[in-house]
């Protein structure tokens, strides 16, 4: 069984790289994930539910090849996104705050 993949938000920029929001669709459930994207580097990090689904990390799983060349031509390139995404601002999700600031 495949899965389905879509691009839902490219969130920004952190370290040279771009941070992507993306869907994944298996076996009638959908879950959420991330793909990071730069020169010479990818990772993708799936919601735990859909590893413990496949019984494995996704980095294991048979069709992790084919799902991360599907992801790859979805993606805008990163020479073209690199220039036009902002930086990830973190202090939306609660992270890198001072403490003068929480207070």
């Amino acid at each position: 069984m495949d899965i389905k993949v879509d691009i839902i938000d490219y969130l920004g920029k952190i370290d040279d790289g771009i941070i992507v929001l993306i869907s994944l669709s298996y076996d009638g459930e959908y879950y959420e994930g991330t793909f990071y994207y730069k020169e010479n580097l990818i990772a993708l990090t799936p919601d735990e539910k859909l590893e413990e689904k496949l019984g494995s990390p996704i980095e294991d799983w048979e069709g992790y090849n084919d799902l991360v060349l599907d992801i790859i031509k979805k993606l805008v390139p990163y020479d073209e996104m690199i220039k036009r995404i902002d930086d990830l601002d973190l202090s939306q999700y609660g992270i890198g705050l001072s403490q003068s600031s929480e207070s």
